[in-house]
């Protein structure tokens, strides 16, 4: 084997490393943010709309969901935008860790030659059946 596909090889793999320690810190640094988020927004929501329902009774006014509509429709919507990306985070870091053991098989199973095969013995129908 040539010196140039070993040192491809190391390269795709110290290439994946680093994009994995990325996404890491990435899905570190959002669920630092998301995991209070996901605490309090549900009861932020249910609150800014029972705030807006009573104040819309006892004024008689309604200029207020020019605000709180708008509140409420953020906050849901931020839910859904962070739970994407942390979803894509979590399936591009757990496609990049198969990728590092994929190539990690790989260049070993290079470095030290052929891989051996594991001969499977399959008992004749004849025996089984006695």
């Amino acid at each position: 084997m040539s010196t140039s596909i070993r040192h491809r090889n190391a390269l795709d793999l110290t290439q994946l490393e680093d994009s994995i320690k990325r996404c890491s810190a990435k899905l570190r640094k959002l669920q630092r943010f998301w995991i209070p988020l996901q605490k309090h927004a549900p009861r932020l929501v249910l609150s800014l709309w029972i705030i807006g329902v009573v104040a819309s009774l006892f004024t008689q006014c309604y200029y207020h969901w020019l605000f709180m509509a708008p509140a409420i429709c953020v906050l849901i919507v931020l839910e859904m935008v962070i739970e994407e990306v942390q979803t894509d985070l979590l399936l591009m870091t757990a496609e990049t860790r198969y990728l590092i053991d994929l190539a990690r098989g790989l260049y070993a199973g290079q470095a030290a030659g052929a891989p051996a095969t594991a001969k499977t013995h399959r008992p004749r129908a004849a025996s089984i059946a006695r």
